[in-house]
């Protein structure tokens, strides 16, 4: 029976490395899942997962859409080249920033889902280079969703398993969080410095009033983003409080909203849940580590969400979590160790799905070293903090 679980798990794990913007590829993560299924694995985790997930994902994908339609992003993309002052590599500086700002008040996923239609904007407006923007904010927001509680979905996890308070977490991972966002917004930049050195337009825009969709669609960013912020601190799970109050704002807007829900990752993430729960993977003990062990725990936790996505990894990797240590260091592996491959994070296959047949290349061999470096530098300084 192992050997068939075995199988189909490598069936789809294989499935989504190949073509993970496929439907293919989708179709057949959820066949191999349902074979699992009818082998006798419960799909209960699956749902415990994905139900969440794609109220959220939908949530962010269709309050981006209700921004995007207002003209807000528009007019953010403007003030930004505005900002930079005809320079790209400021403006790369100041879309890594405000993906950090994103990321830290509304997840990694909600970040690249309201960022990625304002590159476009960037674009195709003012000639901004979209590779090293999107690749730069990819990156940026998944290294720095380790910062704080609600830029994750797995720093939950953390959260629940061990009884830690929301302050905790952030005492412990922000440095953490925001040295892996810089060495990998750095990294990007290194390698796509020729792009960087182009001028860029300087966002000349005709300064009008905010419309009543402007105004509409800022409002429910802001209060979807404060829902999301709060509810950590409240003990509660942002996904909810954020789609309800994306929910209010659709019902609250005169036109027609426009519903997204990204079902195909909602097929690919639960199938690899099932797979992965069926092989019931063994993880190592927690017993006191030093710098080594906690990089041994990040680089395999790492390795392993590189592979098969940091979401479904994480469900079995919570039996890693019996100490603070260990777990911040699963928590690094699980956000910057994912970098590494196209399809190691939801956020990135959203991102890609998002900008289509613009989305620059992921490629292996460039971004597993840049992942390397930050979750190495972000171990350390992890054990350097610990007490």
């Amino acid at each position: 029976m192992l050997i068939a679980h075995v199988i189909l798990a490598i069936a789809a794990v294989g499935a989504l490395v190949l073509a993970p913007r496929s439907a293919a590829g989708a179709a057949l993560v959820v066949a191999a899942a349902a074979v699992d299924v009818a082998l006798g694995t419960a799909p209960s985790h699956a749902l415990q997962v994905v139900v969440p997930l794609l109220a959220f994902l939908g949530a962010a994908l269709t309050l981006a859409a209700l921004v995007e339609r207002s003209g807000l992003a528009e007019r953010a993309a403007f003030a930004l080249a505005a900002g930079a002052r005809g320079s790209a590599i400021a403006l790369y500086v100041l879309v890594c920033a405000l993906c950090v700002m994103l990321t830290a008040a509304i997840s990694l996923d909600g970040a690249v889902v309201l960022i990625v239609p304002l590159l476009v904007v960037l674009a195709k407006r003012v000639d901004a280079p979209f590779a090293p923007l999107f690749l730069g904010a990819v990156v940026v927001a998944n290294a720095a969703s380790i910062a704080v509680p609600q830029g994750n979905p797995t720093n939950l996890v953390v959260i629940d398993r061990l009884g830690l308070s929301p302050a905790a977490f952030a005492a412990h991972m922000l440095g953490p969080g925001l040295l892996a966002a810089a060495l990998c917004a750095a990294g990007v930049a290194l390698s796509e410095r020729q792009a960087l050195t182009a001028a860029v337009g300087h966002g000349e825009r005709k300064r009008t009033p905010f419309s009543a969709a402007e105004r509409h669609a800022a409002a429910a960013l802001c209060v979807a983003a404060l829902a999301a912020w709060a509810a950590p601190f409240l003990g509660v799970a942002p996904w909810w409080p954020f789609t309800g109050a994306v929910s209010l704002a659709l019902l609250a807007a005169r036109e027609r909203p426009h519903v997204i829900v990204p079902w195909r990752v909602g097929a690919q993430v639960g199938g690899l849940v099932i797979v992965i729960q069926a092989l019931a993977l063994p993880t190592p003990g927690t017993p006191a580590l030093g710098f080594v062990g906690l990089l041994a725990v990040a680089a395999f936790v790492g390795a392993a969400s590189a592979l098969a996505n940091n979401l479904p990894v994480s469900v079995w990797a919570a039996s890693l979590l019996a100490a603070p240590a260990p777990a911040y260091a699963a928590s690094i592996g699980l956000a910057v160790g994912s970098l590494a491959t196209p399809q190691g994070s939801v956020a990135t296959l959203i991102a890609a799905q998002l900008a289509g047949d613009d989305a620059p290349p992921l490629r292996v061999r460039r971004f597993a070293p840049l992942a390397t470096a930050a979750l190495v530098a972000a171990t350390l300084m992890l054990w350097l903090k610990a007490p």
